[in-house]
C-alpha cells in the first residue's frame, strides 16, 4: 500500500488569497404585477428548487399570537382545484418536496415534474379557500401540545422571557403565543391574512437548478402573471417596531424560579440596533466570533476549559433591519450559577475595554473566510444572498466583496464595535434555574434582582 510522504520541515504551501469573490449573479426579471425573481442555473443534476419569500414588516398578533405558524400549515389544506388529501396525493406521488411557512413556499422536484410541481405551488398562492376546519382543528390540537411542553423546556422558557424583556409584549418580537391566543384562530382570519400579505409586489421568486432564464420567464408568464397586486400597509407596521430599552446604565438579574430544574440557563444581553448595512457589520460579527463563536473564543474558553462550569458558552449578535440583540447563552449546574455569571461579565468587559490580539483576529478571519466559500459551493445559498442585498438595502457587490470585507477589519474596528455592541451597562442576565439553590449567591453579586413566572410576567 503506498501512503504520501510530507516534509514536515517545510511549511504548508499558502492558498491564494482571493480578494473579490466571482459569484456569477442570479438572472433578475421583474414581472408587471411587482414579482421579483432570480434565476440561479445549475445544470449538474435534473433538480429544480423553487422558493418564493416575503418581504414584510412584522406585526403584532394580539390576541391571535400563534397565527403565522398555524397559518403556515394550514397553506396546504386545500385550494379551489385540489382538496388536503388530493394535495398530498400529487406530491407524494411526483416525489416532490414541499415547505410551507407564513413567510414562504419551497418546492423541490425532478426537473421531468417541474411543470407540474409549479402548477401546484401557484394553485396554493393563488387559490387558497382556508375552509378546512377539520384541519384547523387538529393544528390547534398540536399547538396546544406544543405549548404544553414548552412549559416545561427551560431553553424555550428562556426564549420566551428574554424576547418579553428585551422587546415588550406589545411588540411584534416580544409577543407569545398560549392556549387562549391559539384557541382564537379562526378561518377568517386565515383568509384575512392570507389576502393582506399574499402578494406579488411585497414576494422574491427564486428558481434554482437545471433551469434557464427563458424556461422561468415562460413558466412565470403562465403560472403567476395573473396574481393580482396587493397592499398591506408596510409602513404602518414599521411605525410600530420601536423598542422600549432597559435604560438604566445598570446590570439587572431576572429570575425565574423552575423548583425542579438541576442547572441553571443563563444569558446575558441586551436589544441592539444591528443591521446587515451597519457600517460596523464585519468588525462587528468578527468581533462576535472572537467572543463567543466556537471552541476557540474567549467565552468558550474560560468557561469550559479553565473553569469546567460547562459544555459550552456561546455569544449571537442577531442583525435584523429593525431591530437585533446580543445575547450570551450558557448553562450551568446551580452551585456554579453566581461564578459562571462573574465570568461571563469577565470576559465581556476585558473585550470592551482592551484590543484583541492579532492573533485571535486573523484565525477568526480564516474560519470566517472558508465558510463563506464553502457555503457559495450550495447554489441554494448563492439566491439567499442577492435576495438578502435587495431586502437590506446593501450596497451592490456587498457579498462579491465580501472576503475582502472581512480582511480588511482592523484590530481598532474590533476594538470599536466591542464597545458599540458588547456594553455591559443596560444588560439583563435572565436566569431559568431553581431558585433556592441559586439566590443566596446571587444577592451577594450586588445587582437588583427581580422575578418572573415563565411568561415574563413579573412576580416580585
Amino acid at each position: 500500500m503506498f501512503f504520501p510522504t510530507f516534509n514536515r520541515n517545510l511549511p504548508p504551501r499558502s492558498l491564494k488569497k482571493k480578494t473579490v469573490i466571482n459569484i456569477e449573479p442570479p438572472k433578475f426579471f421583474k414581472m408587471q404585477n411587482g414579482l421579483k425573481v432570480l434565476v440561479v442555473e445549475n445544470h449538474k443534476l435534473p433538480l429544480v428548487r423553487i422558493g418564493l419569500e416575503l418581504d414584510y414588516h412584522p406585526f403584532l398578533e394580539k390576541d391571535k399570537a400563534g397565527i403565522k405558524k398555524v397559518f403556515g400549515k394550514m397553506l396546504r389544506s386545500g385550494t379551489k382545484n385540489h382538496s388536503k388529501e388530493e394535495l398530498d396525493e400529487i406530491i407524494d406521488y411526483i416525489g416532490t418536496t414541499l415547505y410551507t411557512s407564513f413567510s414562504g413556499i419551497s418546492i423541490s422536484t425532478l426537473k421531468k415534474y417541474l411543470e407540474k410541481s409549479i402548477s401546484i405551488m401557484s394553485d396554493i398562492l393563488l387559490n387558497s379557500q382556508f375552509d378546512n376546519f377539520k384541519e384547523l382543528e387538529k393544528i390547534i390540537k398540536q399547538k396546544i401540545i406544543d405549548i404544553n411542553l414548552s412549559e416545561k423546556d427551560p431553553n424555550a422558557i428562556l426564549q420566551r422571557v428574554r424576547n418579553v424583556l428585551y422587546f415588550g409584549k406589545n411588540h411584534p418580537y416580544g409577543e407569545y403565543e398560549t392556549y387562549d391566543t391559539i384557541k382564537n384562530i379562526t378561518l377568517n382570519d386565515l383568509k384575512k391574512l392570507y389576502h393582506k400579505y399574499y402578494i406579488p409586489n411585497i414576494s422574491y421568486l427564486s428558481f434554482i437548478g437545471d433551469i434557464s432564464q427563458e424556461e422561468a420567464k415562460k413558466l412565470c408568464d403562465h403560472y403567476f402573471s395573473k396574481w393580482k397586486k396587493g397592499s398591506c400597509s408596510q409602513e404602518q407596521e414599521q411605525k410600530r417596531m420601536n423598542v422600549s430599552n432597559h435604560n438604566t446604565n445598570t446590570i439587572e438579574i431576572d429570575m425565574v424560579d423552575i423548583p425542579s430544574l438541576t442547572q441553571s440557563t443563563i444569558c446575558f444581553g441586551k436589544p441592539v440596533p444591528f443591521r446587515k448595512n451597519d457600517p460596523t457589520y464585519f468588525s462587528s460579527i468578527l468581533a462576535n466570533g472572537i467572543l463567543g463563536g466556537g471552541p476557540q473564543s474567549r467565552l468558550f474558553l474560560n468557561l469550559r476549559e479553565k473553569k469546567a462550569y460547562t459544555y459550552g458558552a456561546y455569544s449571537i449578535l442577531k442583525s435584523d433591519k429593525n431591530i437585533g440583540y446580543f445575547s450570551v447563552y450558557t448553562q450551568v449546574s446551580n452551585g456554579v450559577t453566581d461564578k459562571a455569571i462573574k465570568d461571563i461579565l469577565k470576559v465581556i468587559v476585558t473585550i470592551t475595554e482592551n484590543k484583541v490580539s492579532s492573533e485571535e483576529l486573523n484565525i477568526k478571519k480564516k474560519e470566517i473566510c472558508g465558510q463563506f466559500i464553502l457555503d457559495l459551493e450550495d447554489p441554494n445559498r448563492i439566491s439567499d444572498l442577492f435576495i438578502s442585498e435587495l431586502k437590506n438595502n446593501l450596497p451592490s457587490g456587498f457579498y462579491k466583496n465580501y472576503l475582502n470585507s472581512i480582511r480588511s477589519v482592523t484590530i481598532s474596528d474590533i476594538y470599536y464595535s466591542c464597545k458599540k455592541f458588547f456594553s455591559v451597562k443596560n444588560g439583563r442576565i435572565l436566569i431559568i434555574g431553581r431558585e433556592n439553590d441559586v439566590l443566596p449567591n446571587l444577592k451577594k453579586l450586588g445587582y437588583p434582582i427581580r422575578f418572573f413566572d415563565k411568561f415574563g410576567q413579573i412576580l416580585k
